[in-house]
């Protein structure tokens, strides 16, 4: 296969990958009302733990103000809370309550729902093929 096919073939595959993939998650944020302010900041606390707010300036290409007016509704709507830090009581970190981490939960499965409906549309060999396929991607790209 030739560089420029394979190429193509792969940008093809991941565009179609991400509009299915973002397609669920987009109704779910429709649905649920969020940003996608907001749904980065969920998921940046759900991934990566608790932070300051000045690190989601950096994420969402934010002002400092901005960012800690996006913390601050997501306060309001029970999302987050801003706490204390123990080691500089100056330093307040922004943690994500028991609402907060089960939305970012559900927004990952309703993203990832695709998965099991393209799954279903397989045969065995073919998900192995697929699987095989990714798992070869993912080694090579990270070397």
């Amino acid at each position: 296969m030739e560089t420029e096919e394979f190429s193509q073939s792969l940008l093809d595959g991941t565009a179609h990958l991400m509009r299915i993939s973002l397609q669920d998650l987009m109704g779910f944020m429709h649905l649920k009302g969020l940003s996608m302010a907001q749904i980065n900041v969920l998921y940046q606390l759900y991934y990566r733990g608790p932070c300051e707010v000045l690190a989601f300036t950096r994420v969402l290409d934010l002002s400092p103000a901005g960012a800690s007016q996006l913390i601050e509704r997501m306060v309001r709507q029970g999302w987050v809370e801003r706490v204390e830090d123990p080691a500089d009581r100056r330093v307040r970190r922004v943690h994500l309550t028991e609402p907060g981490r089960q939305l970012a939960a559900e927004s990952i499965a309703a993203r990832n729902e695709w998965i099991a409906r393209f799954s279903a549309r397989l045969t065995g060999a073919e998900k192995q093929q697929v699987a095989q396929a990714f798992r070869l991607l993912a080694e090579r790209m990270e070397s």
